[in-house]
């Protein structure tokens, strides 16, 4: 029951933010969408910055696990990036909500979505590694291509910017109803963006 309610908070909370944006909904109205008490919200969460920041969490863990989805290293590499942006396009298709909210969240303050542990005073990078370890299948995959000279000497950051980003953007634009786009609008993006982050001997 706790937890029934606690992911029935998250998700009012995600909801909103799709909606209205950080600012735009108070405790109360966070409450009666999830159906509970204001009062239970501070049962598990300290306060709106400890819900936002539980929420981000959540949704980095839910995104890797569906990223990672029958994901096998041992394939070429090509095959490997197809089936990560298949799964993420999925992903998005399924949860439009969160693709709509991660505009909130870019924009966001990293001590907000990073905190300190208690008692610990850790660089911001530190912080951030630690939450962005789920994404570890996706940093080795970098690693190989870069090695093995079949993707761009770029960090991992750069490499997401130009294949991964513009995939969420897209999705948003699609939820959007800004632009529309099917199986073979997909393939040419996701071809795009291979494009992109490899090596051109």
């Amino acid at each position: 029951m706790a937890e029934c309610k606690r992911r029935a908070i998250l998700h009012a909370t995600l909801c909103l933010l799709a909606e209205r944006g950080l600012h735009g909904f108070s405790i109360k109205q966070l409450a009666e969408k999830a159906g509970v008490a204001a009062g239970t919200v501070y049962l598990y969460f300290e306060d709106k910055n400890d819900l936002i920041r539980q929420l981000h969490q959540d949704i980095i863990a839910e995104v890797a696990r569906r990223l990672f989805v029958n994901y096998d290293p041992s394939l070429p590499l090509y095959d490997q990036y197809r089936r990560m942006m298949e799964n993420l396009w999925e992903f998005h298709r399924g949860c439009p909500e969160i693709m709509l909210s991660k505009a909130q969240f870019d924009t966001m303050p990293p001590d907000l979505l990073f905190p300190h542990r208690e008692g610990e005073q850790q660089p911001l990078s530190q912080r951030r590694d630690q939450v962005l370890a789920v994404f570890q299948p996706l940093c080795d995959f970098y690693q190989v291509g870069r090695e093995r000279g079949i993707l761009k000497p770029l960090a991992d950051e750069l490499l997401s910017a130009l294949c991964i980003d513009p995939l969420c953007a897209l999705a948003r634009g699609h939820h959007l109803g800004i632009v529309s786009v099917g199986p073979s609008e997909l393939a040419a993006v996701i071809d795009a963006g291979w494009d992109a982050i490899r090596q051109h001997h």
